[in-house]
This record gives C-alpha cells, structure tokens and sequence, in this order.
C-alpha cells in the first residue's frame, strides 16, 4: 500500500511533499483506470467530437415529419369510412370502417414513442391510445350528448381505443342496428365522429408545430437536458420502458401484481390485433433505433451508428450491436407467441413473460449503457411501479 503509519507521521516541515506524492498517486490511478477501461472494451469519451447535428436533422426530415404524415393520411381515410358508415351504416360500411381503424391503429405504433417537442406539449398518446376505454364514460358521454373530449376526465373515453369499444366490441349486426335503428343512433353517430375529429385535431396540431420545431430541434445540438439529444432518447427509452413491454405486456400478464389482467391489452375487443400492434411497435422502436428512414431505408445517421461511433464495447462487442442483438430477441420472443395476447396472459403466463424480461433487459441496456455513452442523463421518473 501506499499508504503507512510511517506517513502519517510526517511534520509540518513535509506536508507539501505529500501533497505532490499524493497528486502524483492519484493523477497515475486515474491513468491506470483509462487504461483498463479502454484495455476491456469500454466507452472511448470522444461524444464531444462527434457531430450530432446530421442525425437530429436525419430524424426530423426523415422519420419524424414522413411519420406524421403517414398517420394523418390514414386518418383521413380513417374520417372518410367513419362518415360514409354514419352516413349510411350497413355491414359493408361497418367492414370497410374496421379496415380503416386497424390501419390507422398500425400507423400510430410508427409514431407513439416520439413523444417529444410538440407531441409532448401537446400531450398527443393521452388523447390517442389511453387504454383500456371506460365504456361506462363512453355511454354516458352518448346518452347526455354534452362531453368535453379536452379534459382529462375523458382520456380513456376516446382515441383508438373508443373506437375499438364503439364498432367491435358487439356482432356486426348489433353495431349496425346501434347505429342504425337505435333511439341514440343519432349520438353514437355524433360521437364517433367527435372522437375521429378530435385525433385528426391533435396530429394535425403536432404536424404543423413541427414545421416551425424542426429547425429548433437540429440546431439544440448539446447534451445537457435541454438538446434535442437528450430530449429524444429520454422519450423513446421511457416509451420503450413504460409504454410498450408494460403497457402492452407487462401490466396485462400481471409481471408486477401477479395477476393476469386480459382486459388491459391493447385492442382488447379486437384479440387478433393485440399481439400485431405489439409487434409493430417493436419493428418500428428497431428502425428507429438503427437509423432507418420512415420508408425503411438504411441510413449512417441514427443512434445505433453514433453509439458505435462512440465505441461503447462490452467484452470487446459493441455495445450498438448487443442493443440490436436484444432487440431482435426480444422481437423473436414475441412473435413466438402462439394465440392471442388476449389469451396469452391467462393461458401462457411463462412465455409472456418471458417476451417481458427481454425486453426488460433491453430496457437496462438502452438507460444504463446507451444513456451514459451519450454523455446524458435520464431526467423522466420511473413511477409505473414495475
């Protein structure tokens, strides 16, 4: 050691020897422990050399903007079947309305997790996926005809999710007389378009701040809490942390309570769709994640790329590549998955929860390593209770 009683016996007369021995110890311990950590495959400190700007402007331009637009596309189709079913509510209507949800359904998992910028200001998801829907609040708001779609009290009485309730949770034929030959025909009618109107509304509103954001969201290259770094992956790791393995899996199969809750998966009136949105959120998390353009295309300018730029390693693998790797298994897992989600969280506990520690082991990868590799922290509360 270095460290003995004889030096700690030492005089006044020698003190600013010590201090020089003690400076010199510690500046080689630092030294040493650089050394080690780049001799193990650790993270290379160079995140201030790097040039963050081309892929903030690569997700902005070529994810963020063609992703919106997408969505909005398929909700105006979306618009256009729900006044041609209202208009005249046949099974064909009613079929060709179903269609047009589920699209717009899959289009929202590209999107869901840039909830960042003007979706977060605007509380987007709120008002698009709140899930399960109330059905108490759902028919009430019908039958008094007097609702406020703006309030917080109203969150799981609209969206994907109310739509779901309104036109599948009964036969085709009984959804057909509901709006059809009901005495509050009129009112569902009226509602359902009030809920279609209110999701073109708020992705309309997030679309257009974009075209004024963008230019704030390229330029704000630092990673304190106030870039554009760190305000995008704080969003996409707590969307893959809370929204995705625990709302769509981990809440539903009762990975924290213990109890199985099929009621509480996504798209519950519609079972067949649950596990495919869930999929769908995960190939989308993994484009993004890689860099891909909204199309799908291959690019250099996504976080995976600037990881590896980084040269995070784990064991000499780069720790880009573990991420993807986990991903991939994770995705794997889950299309495994034999029935319906639905049926799943009752009837196949294990393997359910075996997709909802992969995925949680992705999870401790992207805020632990990722996180610190960037240079930034999380600044979201982990308050979900799993």
């Amino acid at each position: 050691m270095i460290c003995s009683d004889h030096w700690f016996a030492i005089n006044k007369k020698d003190m600013l020897y010590r201090k020089t021995l003690t400076y010199v110890g510690l500046l080689l311990v630092s030294l040493l422990g650089v050394y080690a950590c780049t001799k193990n495959g650790g993270k290379k400190d160079n995140t201030d050399q790097l040039d963050r700007k081309p892929m903030l402007t690569h997700y902005a331009d070529e994810y963020v903007l063609p992703g919106y637009d997408a969505l909005l596309q398929d909700l105006n189709t979306l618009k256009s079947k729900t006044d041609a079913f209202t208009g005249l509510p046949t099974t064909i209507s009613l079929n060709e309305l179903k269609v047009a949800w589920k699209e717009a359904y899959l289009s929202w998992q590209t999107v869901d997790m840039l909830e960042f910028g003007p979706a977060e200001e605007i509380g987007l998801r709120a008002y698009m996926n709140t899930y399960p829907a109330t059905e108490s609040k759902i028919d009430g708001n019908v039958a008094s005809g007097t609702y406020n779609l703006e309030t917080f009290g109203n969150k799981d009485a609209q969206g994907f999710p109310a739509i779901d309730y309104l036109i599948n949770s009964r036969s085709v034929v009984a959804t057909v007389d509901l709006f059809y030959g009901n005495a509050l025909s009129p009112q569902y009618k009226a509602y359902l378009k009030a809920v279609v109107d209110k999701m073109i509304e708020k992705t309309t509103a997030v679309k257009t701040a974009w075209g004024s954001y963008r230019n704030t969201f390229i330029e704000a290259t630092g990673t304190d809490a106030a870039g554009s770094l760190s305000k995008m992956t704080n969003a996409v790791v707590l969307y893959l942390e809370r929204f995705l393995p625990s709302g769509k899996i981990g809440y539903p199969v009762g990975a924290m309570t213990g109890t199985a809750l099929p009621g509480h998966v996504e798209a519950v009136y519609t079972p067949e769709l649950s596990k495919t949105l869930a999929a769908k959120a995960m190939e989308s998390f993994i484009a993004f994640y890689e860099g891909k353009t909204y199309g799908g295309q291959n690019t250099t300018n996504g976080m995976k790329d600037y990881l590896a730029n980084i040269g995070t390693k784990d064991n000499g693998v780069l720790m880009s590549d573990i991420i993807s790797q986990s991903l991939g298994e994770a995705l794997t897992a889950l299309n495994g998955l034999g029935g319906t989600l639905k049926d799943d969280v009752s009837n196949n506990r294990v393997a359910v929860l075996g997709v909802y520690d992969k995925l949680q082991g992705v999870v401790a990868l992207l805020k632990v390593d990722m996180v610190s590799a960037f240079g930034i922290s999380i600044t979201y509360v982990d308050n979900d209770g799993d």
